[in-house]
């Protein structure tokens, strides 16, 4: 095919295809392409592409390099407009290929596709300045050179009164379905960050933010239009998938404010600088505990805040809300509060507002809450996987341990299920470190709660007990052996 710039002619061959889609094909053209639209099948279509073609005589101008714009218009020798002339971008690969584990993995690090999203954060941005939409905004219409992501298909963007007609339902903002984009300018600032949103999520986890599987809920379509994101317990991930425990804090609920509550505002920039570090284990993560063996990450603050002899203190962690429980149980574990949402040390979601009088126990992953009604839940991997039932001190201090709880006059191991000691109504509680049991402190009186560390080394406190007389007992009978023993 010949076509004309600038008067001269040029012959566009097979040779010098680039590729081809639904509405046109694209050749190489010395260090330029030109885009040539296919000759549209009935009205519907011509119509279209009349618009498209009045569109590009009024295409903006002053948009970044990084926007593979119109140049000029390509003819035919009778005038007509058949496409449009843009700078050529060589060695480009498609940006889908950053969401293909087998692609990325060991030939870029999520540290250096932070950068590359921080490179396409400001091309939007400089968009968005000129009073432009991209709008249909997805992994198709984005190609990564050597400098960084070009966006391409300007010939789509929104502008003044010319509208976007198209999108791919992958990415278009779930606000639009159903929505005639080509009658009227449709897309927002907001659609566009949200397509950003879901480049990001999809390039950092293998998934796209309302992909796999869902028992009521079959289709993407489906659960984007319920909000329903992978984050819910009840979604199943892809195989290939990267969970979404490796996700910082901060990006995790931007992610879910904009998946699940319909967020719509820029992008936070200071979110694309997080640190990224590679585990032992292998695994990528944000956090400063793995994920995925829980070893403390190179991320974690290690501030010595005292040296006394041999003894170091230095910071575990930090948290703007409140440590609900802390243990060491093949490593420091620990549940913090942070705005009503209870976490693991990874950064699992345990539960959700709770009341002053809960109380809590970990055994290594396993969390285990009880409420003010004595109602008990064991929490695996954010799910509840058992409920069950614990006695309730002074009408809202729960009976719970790492161990055990109390059923009636029974302590029941909390692995098993088995009644290991009977007569705990009346007496104080402290369950004893593996394997020695749980012994029975008799004639306390529960009446306010005693730290931990009142108790000796090995014992922990599980019913909320201040214990009577100026030197509290210590006498104990350990319900495995019947052993008694005094301090």
């Amino acid at each position: 095919m010949d076509v004309y710039l600038q008067g001269q002619r040029h012959r566009c061959t097979d040779a010098e295809l680039l590729g081809e889609g639904g509405e046109a094909r694209v050749y190489r053209l010395g260090d330029r392409a030109v885009k040539l639209f296919h000759a549209p099948a009935d009205a519907a279509a011509r119509a279209l592409l009349g618009r498209k073609l009045a569109k590009l005589t009024h295409f903006p101008t002053g948009l970044p390099g990084a926007v593979v714009a119109p140049l000029e218009l390509a003819r035919s020798a009778r005038g007509e407009v058949l496409g449009y002339a843009m700078p050529l971008v060589p060695g480009a690969t498609e940006f889908s290929r950053l969401a293909n584990r087998k692609w990325r993995q060991g030939a870029l690090g999520n540290t250096a596709l932070m950068h590359v999203f921080r490179q396409l954060h400001g091309t939007l941005q400089a968009v968005h300045a000129r009073a432009v939409l991209v709008g249909d905004f997805n992994d198709g219409n984005v190609l990564l050179a050597d400098d960084g992501p070009h966006l391409i298909d300007a010939d789509s963007f929104q502008f003044g009164s010319y509208a976007c007609p198209v999108a791919h339902e992958r990415f278009l903002d779930p606000r639009l379905y159903g929505v005639d984009l080509a009658q009227a300018p449709r897309f927002t600032e907001g659609s566009d960050w949200y397509a950003f949103a879901v480049l990001l999520f999809s390039s950092l986890l293998y998934v796209h933010p309302f992909g796999g599987t869902h028992a009521n809920l079959p289709t993407l379509l489906r659960r984007a239009e319920a909000r329903h994101s992978v984050f819910q317990s009840d979604v199943m991930l892809p195989r290939l998938a990267t969970p979404v425990t490796v996700l910082p804090d901060d990006l995790n609920h931007w992610f879910r404010a904009v998946f699940e509550r319909d967020a719509r505002q820029p992008f936070p920039l200071a979110l694309l600088d997080l640190p990224w570090a590679t585990c032992t284990c292998g695994v990528e993560h944000a956090r400063s505990v793995c994920p995925a063996c829980h070893a403390l990450g190179p991320l974690v603050a290690r501030q010595v805040l005292r040296v006394k002899g041999r003894c170091t203190a230095r910071t575990a962690f930090e948290t703007s809300g409140r440590v609900l429980y802390a243990a060491m149980s093949g490593g420091l574990r620990y549940l913090c509060e942070e705005a009503g949402v209870v976490k693991r040390e990874d950064g699992e979601v345990v539960t959700h507002g709770r009341g002053p009088n809960a109380r809590w126990a970990i055994a290594g992953r396993t969390t285990w809450v009880a409420d003010e009604r004595g109602r008990v839940e064991k929490v695996v991997g954010g799910r509840v996987v058992e409920r069950a039932q614990t006695a309730v001190r002074q009408g809202q201090q729960p009976v719970l341990g790492t161990q055990y709880r109390q059923e009636e006059d029974w302590l029941v191991d909390q692995a098993t299920g088995a009644r290991v000691g009977a007569g705990a109504r009346r007496a104080d509680l402290a369950v004893v470190g593996r394997p020695a049991g749980a012994g029975l402190l008799p004639g306390g009186r529960p009446d306010g709660g005693v730290p931990g560390a009142a108790w000796s080394r090995g014992l922990e406190a599980i019913a909320a007990g201040r214990l009577a007389g100026p030197g509290w007992s210590t006498r104990t009978r350990c319900s495995t052996t019947g052993t008694r023993c005094s301090r």
